[in-house]
């Protein structure tokens, strides 16, 4: 259980002087806010969040629940606002989360209806389902659309999805690549990837989620004979999510998209009609309505409340009387792995290198306001698959569409092998041409030590897919991130502490981090071609 949150603020108010040595509570001379952003003090905020004492800052501990408050009081003392309100109606730093342990219920029930010849599919032995995030149970009975094999690529002469409106509908997807003639459509590295739907995942689920599906089913194929295997044995794990605060949708319409998985003989009357036989794998799966075929689905989830832990949000609020009701998201997660086997994972570089930096971006950037706001936040629960900022990207504190850009900093703090004297900073797929240019032009000044490789090359660990930026991505809102790279020394690690952290790199990414966040923040147009 947590401490009471009063109990707590008391307790750290008490010792702020002690355990905040970073915090200077008396008046200073001005400084130039780039280069108020120092090593000392992100040696100090990563000193003090990757401690023992924080007990790795699992989401569900208290020792998350402490550093939330230390994220809360430093953005108080920078002169940010608060965005919530708690329990009593008062300001607050917090935007709760309630989280739950759900997973799928054994009554739940599939059938497919062919010229009035029903079939029912048995749960766990015909199908199996899951649900990607918080959301409600699913009853429904529509038409399905086919899309193929769920390809979007269109930069790569590919593309299921054109002309297809697919909001709140069943959609029917099935594995392998496209080819012309013979030959592959996609390059080869892509061809390799979508010929496999298991290692493909990703890549097709992400689309259906864009479009705002109620439900992807997808046809299982020989090439990914342990994917059933792998998610048979998920059916009986509960999964975490985020409490949804909206009751369920009748036929799923707004909410989080059901993945439905059936092998390819259980496909047969599902694309009766078509040109592709799920058997072989052999034929054109042209994408299209499925004609004369009804789906129903009625699938339960059985739920169980786990805990609750805040995101930490900031504002700090616009100079532009227009431009100040457009709002740049600066993110970092602050969570980390907790304890395991007896022991403490301090995740150092995952985050508190990133969290540190968006504390100091922060103080940076409120002596120095832009004419667009700038909403500063420590995440929860991204260890726990994106949670945190998957619920903040779903109830924001501003309208969603008043977003116009995110910035995430993820492992900024180590040095990695593919890497190891530079930052990578990626802009999204939405946008990157701009979002590039912007990280160019700004680094002129800056002066970060920034690898290009992966931004104009192929990205084998698919960073931009990876990390909180994700959840904003999902919206359409153009994102960077800002890392040292995922993978390296000590990830996921007890030995990720504070001593083996380059605080040079640190420094570089929260600078960038500010002056991105001012610059994009000033432009009189951030995008072109609105």
């Amino acid at each position: 259980m947590f401490r009471p949150a009063s109990k707590i603020c008391s307790f750290i108010a008490a010792c702020a002087p002690f355990v905040f040595p970073c915090m200077d509570l008396q008046a200073q001379e001005w400084v130039d806010p780039l280069q108020s952003i120092t090593e000392a003090e992100l040696r100090d905020h990563i000193h003090y969040l990757a401690s023992d004492f924080l007990k790795g800052r699992a989401a569900e501990d208290e020792g998350y629940l402490l550093a939330a408050h230390y994220g809360a009081v430093q953005f108080e003392a920078a002169g940010l606002e608060p965005m919530f309100t708690d329990s009593a109606g008062a300001p607050s730093f917090f935007q709760q989360i309630a989280f739950e342990n759900a997973k799928v219920s054994g009554a739940s029930t599939m059938a497919v209806t062919v010229a009035e010849k029903s079939k029912a599919y048995r749960f766990t032995q015909d199908f199996l389902a899951l649900q990607l995030m918080a959301g409600g149970d699913l009853k429904t009975e529509d038409r399905p659309v086919f899309l193929g094999y769920g390809i979007e690529e269109p930069d790569l002469g590919w593309n299921d999805y054109e002309g297809m409106d697919v909001t709140g509908k069943i959609a029917v997807i099935v594995g392998g690549a496209p080819t012309r003639n013979g030959e592959p459509v996609l390059p080869e590295e892509q061809h390799k990837t979508y010929g496999n739907l298991q290692r493909s995942g990703r890549e097709r689920v992400l689309p259906a989620l864009s479009h705002g599906v109620s439900a992807l089913i997808l046809v299982d194929d020989t090439g990914s004979a342990s994917l059933w295997d792998d998610l048979a044995r998920m059916m009986d794990r509960p999964s975490l999510q985020p409490m949804s605060a909206d009751p369920p949708q009748e036929g799923g319409r707004g909410s989080p998209p059901w993945i439905i998985l059936i092998r390819p003989q259980e496909a047969t009357e599902l694309l009766e009609g078509t040109d592709y036989d799920p058997l072989s794998g052999t034929g054109s799966p042209t994408p299209g309505p499925l004609d004369g075929i009804r789906v129903a689905l009625d699938l339960k989830r059985e739920v169980e409340p786990a805990f609750s832990a805040p995101n930490v949000v900031a504002l700090l609020p616009g100079t532009d009387s227009i431009l100040k009701n457009e709002y740049i998201v600066v993110t970092a997660h602050l969570d980390h792995v907790g304890v395991r086997d007896g022991e403490v994972y301090n995740g150092a570089d995952d985050n508190a290198s990133g969290s540190a930096a968006v504390l100091e971006a922060a103080e940076a950037a409120a002596m120095t306001p832009a004419k667009r706001s700038i909403i500063f936040v420590l995440l929860t629960a991204e260890e726990k698959g994106l949670l945190g900022a998957m619920h903040f990207a779903d109830n924001p504190p501003v309208p969603i569409e008043n977003i116009v850009l995110n910035i995430n900093l993820d492992m900024v703090g180590r040095n990695s092998p593919d890497w190891p004297e530079s930052l990578l900073a990626m802009g999204s797929e939405n946008r990157r041409p701009e979002l590039l240019e912007l990280i160019r032009d700004v680094n002129s000044q800056v002066g970060a030590n920034l690898d290009w490789r992966l931004n104009e090359g192929t990205d084998p660990h698919a960073h931009v897919q990876r990390s909180d930026q994700l959840a904003f991505m999902q919206k359409g809102i153009p994102a960077i991130l800002i890392t040292r790279g995922f993978m390296g020394p000590d990830y996921h690690r007890s030995s990720d502490d504070p001593e083996t952290i380059n605080y040079g790199k640190v420094t570089e990414a929260a600078r960038l981090a500010f002056a991105l966040a001012i610059e994009a923040g000033n432009r009189a147009v951030l995008f072109g071609g609105e």
